[in-house]
């Protein structure tokens, strides 16, 4: 009787609560429970990488033979999920002779020579490789699948002499047998025996003078301080050759902002070698000449620059004569502005290759009294 008085309460307390409205009651709990609660919101799952792993580079390296290619592929690789995963490398249609470290585990599986990468972490592992190629006639060819790597490079070398080498859709590199491969998921090298008494043609390659700024001031015995400042643009070692003029003499040079002895290569004539390494290098050159003597009162004269076998962009000439005199008029192969200064000559050239920026100056000694 107890057990269904304790029944019929209880569903009535229900019913009542399910009839009431608690939009303003509130809840008292203790601080370990409301603390608890707070960081169990905070929790949240993890992110799933985009992507399971990432080759970060490959850098191959291979020694043409008659029918053959040999050397080594370095790769490093990086996984970023919890379980253990296999990355491809390379097709096994080559021949994998070594694997460094000696502990790396290369799986070959798919058509492919696979390394086994277990949990998230940062593998790097070298593969020697053989790799015969198919002949026809001359030319023999290589056909190899590859995972894209976000930098692959490639150093094809030494080629025998008599052989010429090509890597179909790579760049190829500033240095002799480098190639840059993209993201390309094959490699394709071609190798070919250049025919009897046909020379190789070699194309040199492009340095441009991409801005010339030059710094003259001329004093009243026609003597001349000159400095340019070369920007030269080149993707190989240069050496480059200027021109300087007659009676002219070298007082300084520097190369990439280092002191540098040019060779003299003729009269008045030097040659400046450019680095390898760098794509951009900034030559400065300081020298003196001779000029014409100032007459008097008016007069003339005339003056160039050095000339190359480089094309020049631009060339920007500042000219500033003897304080006492003004410039009235120009000649030359110069566009010509006046300067900052009565004295002062602002000048500029562009697009010239071989040809030396000249001009003729007729100057006068401005009037200092006035007549009565």
């Amino acid at each position: 009787m107890k057990q269904l008085a304790a029944f019929l309460l209880a569903s009535a307390l229900i019913m009542t609560a399910q009839a009431e409205n608690f939009s303003g009651a509130s809840v008292t709990l203790p601080y370990t429970e409301l603390k608890s609660l707070v960081e169990a919101a905070k929790k949240t799952a993890p992110l799933a990488p985009p992507v399971p792993y990432a080759v970060l580079s490959a850098e191959y390296r291979l020694a043409p033979g008659d029918d053959s290619l040999s050397g080594s592929a370095a790769f490093d690789v990086r996984s970023f999920v919890p379980d253990s995963l296999l990355v491809p490398l390379v097709a096994d249609s080559v021949v994998v002779s070594r694997v460094e470290p000696a502990e790396a585990s290369i799986v070959v599986k798919n058509g492919y020579y696979n390394l086994l990468v277990e949990g998230p972490k940062r593998q790097a592992v070298t593969l020697h490789l053989d790799w015969r190629g198919n002949r026809d006639g001359e030319a023999v060819s290589f056909l190899c699948g590859i995972n894209p790597a976000a930098a692959a490079n490639l150093e094809l070398g030494p080629v025998p002499e008599g052989v010429t080498a090509d890597v179909a859709g790579a760049v190829k590199g500033t240095k002799p047998g480098a190639w840059h491969l993209g993201s390309g998921s094959k490699l394709e090298i071609r190798t070919a025996k250049r025919a009897a008494g046909k020379p190789e043609t070699v194309v040199a390659m492009p340095a441009v003078v991409r801005e010339a700024n030059s710094a003259m001031r001329i004093v009243s015995d026609g003597t001349f301080f000159n400095t340019t400042s070369w920007i030269i643009r080149h993707n190989t070692a240069v050496a480059w050759k200027l021109a300087l003029g007659d009676e002219t003499q070298v007082v300084s040079c520097k190369v990439a902002g280092r002191a540098f002895a040019p060779v003299l290569t003729g009269k008045n004539a030097i040659e400046v070698r450019l680095p390898e390494s760098e794509p951009e290098t900034t030559v400065e050159i300081a020298y003196t000449g001779k000029s014409a003597p100032f007459a008097p009162v008016r007069g003339e004269f005339s003056v160039s620059l050095p000339s190359t076998d480089l094309l020049v962009e631009r060339m920007d000439w500042a000219l500033v004569l003897p304080a006492q005199f003004s410039p009235l008029a120009v000649e030359g192969n110069c566009e010509s502005s006046p300067g900052e200064s009565n004295n002062e000559l602002r000048l500029r050239k562009e697009l010239c290759r071989g040809e030396s920026p000249s001009i003729r100056v007729f100057y006068q000694k401005p009037e200092t009294t006035k007549k009565p």
